[in-house]
Formats: C-alpha cells, structure tokens, sequence
C-alpha cells in the first residue's frame, strides 16, 4: 500500500509542478502581449469563466437599457407615421360577420362543384410498386372480431387472478 500511497503523492506533486509553470507562461505570454501593443488577448482555445450577474443588477441593466432606447425613440424623426398597436405584434384584423358568411358560402359552393364533378373512385388490382386495395370488413366480421378481443382479454384478467 505504502507503493501506491508514494506513486500517488508523486503524481500529486508533479501536478502542482505543471500547474504553477503554466501559470508562469501565461504571465509571461500576457507581458509580452501588452509590451507588443495587443493587449491582454485571450486565446481561441481558453474558456472564459461565465459571468454570473445578480437578478437585481439584470432588472437595473434592463431598465437603463429601456431608459437608452427611450430616449432614442424620443430623439429620432419618424420615416411615416403607421398606426400601430402598443407591442411588437402586428394589429389583429377583424372582419365583418356578413363577410364570413360571404368566405363560408363561397367555399361550400366550391365543395359541392368539386364533389358534383368528379368521378368515382374504382378499386384497380395491386401491381409492382402500387399501394394494395383497401378491403373493407362486415358488420359480422367486426363483431366476430370484437368478441374474440373480448374472450382474450377475459382469459387474460383470470389468468392475472390466478397468478395473483
């Protein structure tokens, strides 16, 4: 045990080591930055650490910023002058009851002329690469069908019983 105890406190050790000269690296490289004019840049590869911003210092942020776009608002010259509703959203058009009913017999009249001319739809034999016929099942084979679901079910609530 007192191997690996040793091997740990090594690698321990070796880490710290690496971690203090890269913090020398990065002094130096940030010194050299702003001898050379650029600054204290960041590099593409580094990770910032997240800004974390109270909630009472967002809502002042979000007034003064309301404030800005106030004044702004006050100071610059309409292009045209557009009725507008209060928000963002565009203004809700109402239409007329008169002219629904207009809308609703119109599109009923083109329902009947599209069912009055068109024709009946036959059933043609499957081929290759077409959808199979539709079949359609007899009141009788509908009820045979939901009795034998009902038998299975019961089968199935007794056996659960028993089991239980």
């Amino acid at each position: 045990m007192s191997n690996l105890d040793n091997a740990l406190r090594e690698l321990r050790e070796k880490r710290t080591r690496a971690q203090v000269e890269i913090e020398k690296l990065d002094q130096l490289i940030s010194g050299i930055e702003s001898l050379n004019g650029a600054g204290a840049a960041v590099a593409d590869d580094t990770v910032q650490p997240k800004r974390i911003i109270s909630a009472s210092s967002r809502r002042k942020m979000a007034l003064a910023q309301r404030a800005r776009w106030a004044s702004l608002r006050k100071t610059s010259q309409p292009i045209a002058v557009v009725a507008k509703s209060a928000g963002s959203t565009p203004v809700k058009r109402i239409m007329s009851v008169s002219a629904r009913r207009k809308i609703a017999a119109a599109q009923k009249a083109r329902w009947a002329s599209l069912r009055k001319n068109s024709q009946p739809i036959t059933v043609v034999a499957k081929t290759a690469g077409s959808a199979p016929a539709k079949r359609k099942i007899s009141a009788a084979g509908r009820k045979r069908i939901a009795e034998a679901a009902r038998a299975r079910w019961a089968a199935f609530r007794t056996a659960k019983k028993k089991a239980a």
